[in-house]
């Protein structure tokens, strides 16, 4: 008798990953389309524009959720390797990744909320919403001060 096949199928790709691969392994794109049943991206030539659209969505949604799930129920933590797959980080190296990472996406969201709330036409504002702009920058700028001395 055959093996029982988990669905959906990010869920026997995670129990084939933890089966087949070690830290500081790398899990190449193909074999996570493979175990996700979904053509490989040379496939996706043929493809229309909202079928390749639709295959991306469903790509993005299996790794998400076998991400998720390798990291929530067996403490693995896998690094995006442009152009490769994804490796799977020791866990002796899994704070400095976690810390760099964050690092970088608040200091993407540090700019762009700092950018939008200097750069209004604060002319056309009256003074209680100049106030409460100054007030929204005074305090994100020590929010910012506060978090990236944090992480230093």
């Amino acid at each position: 008798m055959d093996e029982m096949v988990k669905y959906p199928l990010y869920k026997q790709a995670v129990q084939d990953f933890l089966a087949e691969f070690a830290y500081g392994d790398m899990v190449s794109h193909a074999w996570l389309e493979e175990h996700f049943g979904m053509p490989t991206i040379g496939d996706s030539k043929q493809l229309t524009a909202e079928q390749f659209r639709e295959r991306q969505f469903e790509w993005l949604s299996n790794v998400e959720a076998f991400k998720s799930e390798l990291l929530k129920d067996h403490q693995v933590c896998l690094q995006s390797v442009w152009g490769q797959g994804y490796r799977w980080v020791p866990p002796h190296e899994q704070t400095e990744l976690a810390v760099t990472e964050f690092q970088r996406s608040a200091k993407k969201i540090f700019g762009a909320a700092g950018s939008k709330l200097r750069n209004l036409r604060v002319l056309e504002l009256n003074n209680e919403q100049r106030r409460a702009n100054m007030d929204a920058v005074a305090k994100f700028s020590a929010l910012q001060v506060m978090a990236t001395k944090a992480l230093q």
